[in-house]
């Protein structure tokens, strides 16, 4: 093979599948084949052109990775653990290395963007910066996790990008921990592993909230450690109250990605509390309870993407079997049907039991496209 597919975004809401050369690996680079990738909200975003990404246009999209060493050079594969054959998953971004956030660890703000997912053009070799394909390159400064064959495809598509993410923004950034109350806006993917990653933390008490058609996101909720579940509207400050005896929540997290209900999430919060924001919403502004905030001394933080404790933490979590993860992914489709995927993802707040789409870009595509993934 000599040559790969990927669907490449060239407009916004338009695909193409594409043919590219495989690139020459030399000792500090790899190639991944590809298993599955996730579909990710920010995603949909990219699609629709609402993001920077709409300047590196052609780009491949997709940061959910999953898939199986093809290449290593000598040191890339030292370096990273792995042999050829090795099931992995890649982390998002992977930084310039250069600029002052990666020379101070936080590479997953890489002032130069460096990652996947259409932040570096296809345009100009090795194109392969995204996971909506079959390959994908794996540079020198890739970060790539062993995962062993006992992790399967289904559970290792949302460790990197979504579980990770839940571990960081809950317990390392949040602080939730034993016997805490955590109260999460929002069960789609993100708000599932936060609550995994509160459940794991020991948090006493994990209440997640959503909207009258997410009744199967909120039972598989309860399956991944909540313990109460509730309806978003006009009594959930007084619901929550109630369910604390008025002590309110230790951490609260919004990943809802609404500009409606930040403003209950964080009034929520106990004095001395804290408001973790992670939902991207598309509202020019939000309202928030700022003299509540003031005086109750609430920590407001906000958080992005994973980073390498936060993954090694979600791959032990996997591995423990404790959660089910591969209950996320509920339809998968082939790569010719990125845009219906997208399309799926976007309308999810109306589609009941839809949480994770993967693509599978082996996938021919015999079979319609918004199929169900089999049941876990």
């Amino acid at each position: 093979m000599t040559t790969t597919t990927s669907a490449v975004l060239t407009a916004p809401e338009s695909f193409e599948v594409r043919e590219f050369p495989l690139p020459a690996i030399g000792e500090d680079d790899g190639l991944l084949r590809m298993e599955l990738c996730g579909v990710c909200g920010s995603d949909v975003l990219h699609w629709g052109g609402h993001s920077a990404v709409s300047r590196n246009l052609p780009a491949i999209l997709g940061h959910e990775i999953v898939g199986r060493i093809e290449q290593a050079g000598q040191n890339a594969a030292k370096r990273w653990g792995v042999a050829v054959g090795d099931r992995v998953i890649v982390e998002a971004s992977f930084g310039c290395g250069l600029c002052d956030l990666c020379l101070r660890g936080s590479y997953q703000m890489c002032a130069a963007g460096q990652g996947y997912g259409g932040r570096i053009s296809a345009s100009a070799g090795p194109h392969l910066w995204g996971a909506f394909g079959q390959h994908l390159y794996l540079p020198p400064r890739a970060r790539v996790h062993r995962i062993g064959d006992a992790i399967a495809p289904e559970v290792g598509v949302v460790i990197g990008a979504v579980l990770a993410n839940g571990v960081r923004w809950v317990h390392t950034i949040g602080g939730a921990g034993i016997g805490d109350t955590v109260v999460v806006f929002g069960p789609g993917p993100q708000g599932l592993a936060a609550t995994i990653a509160a459940h794991a933390a020991g948090a006493e008490r994990i209440i997640v909230v959503g909207l009258t058609g997410d009744r199967a996101r909120l039972a598989f909720a309860c399956d991944c450690g909540a313990t109460d579940t509730l309806t978003f509207d006009q009594h959930t400050v007084g619901a929550i109250t109630e369910l604390t005896g008025g002590r309110l929540a230790d951490v609260v997290i919004d990943v809802t990605g609404s500009a409606n209900s930040p403003a209950v999430a964080a009034e929520i919060v106990r004095p001395l509390g804290t408001f973790v924001m992670a939902g991207s919403t598309a509202a020019a502004s939000v309202e928030l309870p700022w003299n509540e905030l003031v005086r109750k001394e609430v920590r407001a933080q906000g958080v992005n993407s994973h980073d390498q404790a936060a993954v090694r933490a979600a791959i032990a979590l996997a591995s423990s079997g404790r959660y089910p993860l591969e209950r996320m992914v509920t339809h998968r489709f082939p790569l010719g049907s990125a845009g219906d995927a997208l399309q799926l993802i976007r309308s999810a707040r109306s589609s009941d039991g839809a949480i994770k789409a993967v693509i599978d870009p082996f996938d021919q595509g015999d079979q319609q496209p918004d199929r169900r993934a089999p049941a876990g």
